[in-house]
């Protein structure tokens, strides 16, 4: 399954502190390539570019877990997003709690999902994946008055065989 993330739409709402954007950006896009790294999906997020640094194409790198984009020149990230889907919403979910986006994308053939509900699939992910703790295992308090008897039953018996 391949998520498409409204990059700004997750940043803005998981985010307080947006300023320096660029800097506060990086940080985040580290930070979830970090969270999603054992979940084993594949995450494209996406962002507008900033009119002066945009390219006739969209311009990628890839980090260790996921892939970021910013989006062409002269086209939002909403308007990309919907591109990508018409060429290919096949086993893709689109991520936004845009609502217009959202029903553009289910439209085209995406599944959709809410900010709000990836962040609990991600929860939800990294708790399944957690490392199981061992369990302690602890004797019922009738059981250890039982077993204690026992001990010094034969530990009285064995003194007197002495």
């Amino acid at each position: 399954m391949r998520y498409l993330i409204d990059g700004y739409n997750l940043f803005f709402k998981l985010e307080e502190e947006i300023l320096p954007l660029e800097e506060k950006r990086e940080e985040f896009i580290t930070l979830l390539d970090h969270v999603v790294g054992s979940l084993k999906l594949h995450i494209l997020l996406i962002f507008d570019s900033h009119y002066q640094n945009a390219n006739h194409f969209a311009s990628k790198r890839k980090l260790t877990n996921l892939e970021v984009s910013f989006s062409p020149k002269n086209l939002s990230a909403d308007q990309y997003i919907l591109e990508i889907l018409e060429w290919n919403a096949k086993n893709t979910t689109l991520v936004t709690s845009d609502r217009e986006l959202s029903k553009k994308g289910a439209f085209l053939g995406a599944k959709t999902l809410s900010i709000e509900d990836f962040v609990t699939l991600i929860l939800r992910k990294e708790k399944k994946n957690a490392p199981k703790g061992k369990r302690e295992i602890r004797e019922t308090d009738a059981n250890l008055k039982r077993l204690l008897s026992e001990f010094e039953k034969r530990l009285d018996e064995s003194d007197e065989t002495l």
